[in-house]
């Protein structure tokens, strides 16, 4: 896809599209890592092989899913930024609170209306795919620790438990936050929507 054709792209359209090649981005990179690890993570016992090999497959595989997911967002991000250009403090708060609590702002013709009805839009669309990329980023790095985890050096074994730990605890703790959010802007959207179809 030509940058041109990205650019008028709906922001449905170009995360339905990251989705798309991220997934077949992180499929390729799983299998490179296993072939990888099968041909050189031999260790002592099966068990340590096996767990090699899904470190390094899941390694792989999270962060080349994160660098494509990353050409989305990066690229995107003035995208986000565009609707509170311009608007002071009391604006961009008025559009949040807007967003967060589903009320279309009235009347929907206004320039306010207008970009939280695109900041919603594009929320709606993009944090999904942001917090898709944090998450892969996570796996990518917790993959090599996986081998760790069992590991007979007590030292090794509890960084890496540590490691895994942290990371599950922000996956965990941020992810709810991320999707009520993205919840959030699709009522809105939808509610701006139905409001500016009764309009006379």
């Amino acid at each position: 896809m030509t940058a041109l054709s990205e650019a008028t792209a709906t922001p449905e359209a170009v995360a339905r599209r990251a989705w798309r090649r991220t997934a077949v981005i992180v499929t390729i990179g799983v299998v490179l890592g296993a072939v990888g690890g099968s041909l050189f993570a031999r260790q002592d016992s099966a068990l340590e092989t096996t767990l090699a090999i899904v470190g390094i497959a899941a390694g792989v595989g999270g962060l080349l899913g994160t660098l494509s997911m990353l050409t989305t967002t990066l690229r995107r991000s003035s995208d986000m930024q565009a609707p509170i250009d311009g608007l002071s403090r009391f604006g961009r708060k008025t559009l949040a609170q807007a967003i967060a609590s589903g009320t279309p702002i009235e009347p929907t013709d206004s320039d306010l209306a207008r970009r939280a009805f695109a900041l919603a839009r594009l929320r709606a669309a993009y944090q999904p795919v942001a917090l898709g990329q944090f998450l892969l980023l996570y796996v990518g790095i917790a993959g090599p620790q996986i081998p760790n985890l069992f590991d007979d050096d007590s030292f090794v074994a509890g960084l890496s438990r540590i490691i895994c730990g942290a990371l599950l605890v922000v996956a965990a703790a941020m992810s709810p936050v991320i999707l009520r959010q993205t919840r959030a802007a699709r009522r809105y959207v939808q509610a701006a929507t139905e409001a500016a179809a009764r309009q006379p």
